[in-house]
């Protein structure tokens, strides 16, 4: 009984928990940054600290080119918008390709019924 009250416990506290993270910049506070001096290393580190991913079309990323963005800046931002694409990806069909299921496993349904 005190473990399951344990648990409980643990359970709820963990899910009172949260953390504070800052939110993500927008296009216009990286066309800012670069504005003010900061280095394209300086605009990347503050990309990664907030966890900055934006969904830009090719007319945003010469926008923003336009504006000042440094280059590096910019690919930084393609490249983390093609990883989170590929990590949404992934975690939509993970259950259907799990390695474990071999090659007639689960995965070979392909969204049928199996």
């Amino acid at each position: 009984m005190r473990t399951l009250a344990f648990s409980v416990l643990c359970g709820l506290l963990a899910g009172c928990a949260t953390l504070d993270s800052p939110p993500p910049l927008s296009g216009a506070e990286i066309v800012e940054l670069a504005r003010t001096g900061k280095t394209a290393p300086e605009i990347i580190a503050e990309l990664r600290r907030t966890n900055t991913v934006l969904a830009l079309r090719a007319s945003d990323y010469v926008a923003l080119h336009d504006e000042g963005v440094p280059d590096e800046v910019l690919n930084y931002l393609q490249s983390a918008q093609i990883e989170d694409a590929l990590w949404r990806e992934r975690s939509l069909h993970w259950g259907w390709n799990f390695p474990a299921w071999g090659y007639y496993g689960r995965g070979s349904c392909r969204g049928r019924r199996c």
